[in-house]
């Protein structure tokens, strides 16, 4: 059975190869969304097929944000275990024409209590661009906290200096 969350208005869904074409033309086409992303600007819906065959074969968790009012997805988000650090790294990204009115903090609640509740995730971090503050206030309506400066590379080579959160739940 596949992974299905609801909140308030969304339904946080598994995506497939078939909603290639909506995600190209929604937000994995749109440098606003990818500039901060550690995946380049996807160049055409075969690379972003690629990315969702990835995602279906993938054990992370990994789920698509699809409206309730519309049915549409407009971003998507999850978590994966890193051994190394014993915790759960989460990331997000979401359509620009979502940004700022909650959705990306409502969806990733939803993914962070179900960790918590059903997987005993205890621990959790994520990193934003220094650039990119809103993304830090979603860390911080989580429940992570600022913790470090850090930088990471973009898959393209580009370096980021950013900011490192957690949340230690013990």
């Amino acid at each position: 059975m596949k992974l299905i969350l609801e909140t308030e208005r969304l339904v946080l869904r598994p995506m497939t190869v078939a909603d290639a074409e909506h995600i190209f033309s929604t937000w994995a086409s749109d440098p606003r969304v990818t500039k901060y992303m550690i995946y380049p600007t996807h160049e055409n819906v075969r690379v972003t097929k690629n990315w969702l065959a990835e995602v279906e074969k993938s054990q992370e968790l990994n789920l698509g944000f699809e409206l309730k009012s519309t049915g549409k997805l407009i971003g998507s988000g999850g978590a994966y275990h890193k051994a190394d650090k014993n915790a759960y790294i989460i990331g997000y990204n979401i359509a620009y024409d979502y940004w700022g009115k909650g959705y990306t903090t409502e969806a990733m609640t939803a993914i962070v209590q179900y960790l918590i509740k059903e997987k005993g995730a205890k621990h959790f971090i994520s990193e934003h661009a220094d650039d990119n503050p809103a993304s830090g206030r979603v860390m911080e309506k989580l429940g992570l906290k600022y913790f470090a400066d850090g930088s990471y590379t973009k898959s393209n080579g580009q370096v980021f200096q950013s900011k490192l959160y957690k949340m230690d739940l013990e």
